[in-house]
């Protein structure tokens, strides 16, 4: 029976949706950077394409997503849509601190300022309440 509302069972769930996605994430950044081609356009796509299409991270970070999948396809079976997507905003943390420490990029200080934002709407979203009583109707 569906549940609608969030459990440690299913905020874990969603915590582990988001750690598989951003492995993923990280996994496709890695194939796309070890083509060595430094920026796509009509003129280099099928070169870009045909790279890729030999790139086992790339094919990694799609099985993964493919995983992935299945486990977002249980969240949505326990929860309401309108609590997962929002308590799932954990990639938005997770990717780019592993971005920093498996792909050397640099985060600025307004970047890190603004996932901050995320985590705090994040809490507020976990912290509301579902409205459990039907709106009454006047008869006037």
């Amino acid at each position: 029976m569906k549940s609608s509302h969030l459990t440690l069972k299913i905020f874990c769930l969603i915590v582990l949706n988001d750690l598989i996605d951003t492995v993923a994430q990280v996994l496709m950044k890695k194939g796309l950077v070890h083509t060595g081609i430094d920026s796509v356009n009509l003129s280099n796509v099928v070169e870009f394409a045909v790279k890729n299409a030999s790139s086992p991270f790339l094919w990694l970070g799609i099985f993964v997503f493919a995983l992935n999948f299945f486990v977002w396809i249980v969240i949505l079976y326990k929860v309401d849509l309108s609590i997962a997507m929002p308590v799932g905003s954990f990639c938005y943390i997770f990717v780019p601190v592993c971005a920093m420490l498996f792909l050397h990029e640099s985060i600025s200080p307004v970047r890190w300022a603004g996932i901050v934002c995320i985590i705090l709407g994040i809490h507020f979203v976990s912290q509301s309440k579902k409205s459990t009583e039907p709106e009454r109707m006047s008869n006037g």
